[in-house]
């Protein structure tokens, strides 16, 4: 069997635009704090393009959301004049996100993906995962690279080139 054959297929990558990651944690699970941030956020008109929920065994709670670059003023505004003590908030700029497309894939390419994040020294600031895609957020000035890493272990359909919108769209208030 060729080495070509261990490699696992997926259908696809796509690149996220530029985001800013603001993650919280050290909140207990009933607190609504983080739910009032994001109706906030709402009420601004300001997509999350990404959002995630953790609680951890000691009971707090980590949340991160992602937010266009070009957005993030309007969302620091909001935290900085709201109060929010009882979190605490990281911030992490630059931030994009590679989105795989397992296509029937086996647990085992979660593994895959942390082992080359890993080997190659690319942080991973949260993922996230459906039953058809794993969104992993990490430094927006290494999508490229991490897309050859992943070709060379990864079998992607024939002429693929990772997908990058090419165009914003922004509702007008």
């Amino acid at each position: 069997m060729s080495e070509a054959n261990h490699k696992p297929t997926i259908g696809g990558l796509k690149f996220s635009e530029e985001l800013v990651q603001v993650s919280f944690t050290g909140r207990e699970k009933n607190d609504s704090s983080f739910n009032e941030i994001l109706r906030l956020i709402a009420d601004k008109r300001i997509n999350i393009t990404f959002l995630c929920h953790a609680l951890t065994t000691s009971e707090d709670c980590k949340s991160s959301f992602c937010v266009a670059r070009e957005d993030y003023s309007q969302v620091q505004a909001i935290l900085d004049f709201s109060s929010f003590s009882n979190l605490q908030r990281t911030v992490f700029h630059s931030v994009g996100t590679i989105t795989l497309f397992p296509h029937r894939n086996s647990f085992n390419l979660l593994g895959l993906i942390v082992r080359i994040f890993g080997q190659s020294g690319y942080p991973i600031y949260s993922m996230g995962s459906s039953i058809s895609a794993l969104a992993v957020n990490t430094e927006f000035s290494a999508l490229d690279s991490i897309a050859e890493k992943l070709q060379m272990e990864l079998i992607l359909p024939e002429n693929h080139a990772p997908f990058r919108q090419e165009f914003h769209l922004k509702e007008i208030r």
